[in-house]
């Protein structure tokens, strides 16, 4: 049987150089590079498999439009916003201070990603903030702090049209996620904000992406019951293609 595709929306960029065409999991579609290095290895990782997606993640440490210079380049699929809390929460409790930054996203695929930490007292302020930027495309990672109490409510952010979330963390056991409680925190997305939702995003690096290292959470998610065959697939990859676009390919954008 052909392996299932799938696209890894949370891989961590290698710093070292391709010399050959990297050998990817079977089903493999692309992913999207985080960290040091992220832009110029994906330009590799495209010259190398022309027909798959791939995009890069850029840090941005305030909010702040295209005019500053420490704004990510416009090839950017996702906006890695990245404050301390005490920024974050001012912030969030001035959703007209964010117009720079959402207005430079809006209208386009690029996304913003926002941090929120564990708990619920910023979610109040970070739904001002998605209801008041509806042409902005959000992204949340629930699950990355483990089964803490209030990721639910980061879960149901998404019931906002234009807030999508990851996977990433719900495959780690250091994390606290155990099997049963994997499986109650998906019931939950699923019957609250829809498969629709939801991005698959490992967290691996790059050499467990190679690896394999994740073919047993996207097996696990394929089979654990919770989502039939046509939602595991949107999870796994529709979802992916659809925001990254069916024939956006990365030849515009490189030199």
């Amino acid at each position: 049987m052909p392996a299932s595709p799938f696209v890894d929306a949370a891989v961590q960029a290698p710093e070292y150089l391709f010399s050959e065409s990297p050998a990817l999991p079977a089903g493999c579609e692309g992913a999207i590079l985080h960290g040091r290095d992220a832009k110029a290895r994906r330009d590799e990782a495209f010259r190398w498999h022309p027909r798959l997606r791939w995009r890069h993640a850029e840090r941005l440490d305030r909010v702040a439009g295209e005019a500053h210079a420490s704004f990510p380049s416009r090839s950017t699929f996702l906006v890695d916003l990245d404050l301390d809390l005490h920024d974050l929460q001012g912030y969030l409790k001035r959703p007209e201070e964010w117009w720079p930054v959402c207005h430079a996203l809006r209208g386009t695929r690029r996304m913003l990603r926002l941090k929120l930490p564990p708990g619920t007292q910023f979610v109040a302020g970070a739904k001002q903030v998605v209801r008041r930027y509806l042409d902005t495309r959000f992204w949340l990672d629930p699950f990355a702090f483990g089964p803490l109490e209030g990721w639910q409510a980061h879960v149901r952010l998404a019931e906002n049209e234009n807030v999508y979330l990851t996977t990433l963390g719900l495959f780690d056991a250091s994390k606290g996620w155990t099997e049963d409680l994997r499986r109650e925190a998906l019931h939950f997305l699923i019957g609250e904000v829809g498969a629709a939702t939801l991005l698959y995003a490992s967290g691996l690096d790059w050499d467990g992406l190679l690896s394999g290292a994740g073919d047993a959470g996207r097996a696990w998610l394929r089979a654990c019951g919770v989502m039939d065959e046509d939602e595991a697939a949107m999870v796994l990859a529709d979802n992916a293609r659809g925001l990254m676009g069916e024939s956006d390919l990365l030849m515009s954008v490189l030199p």
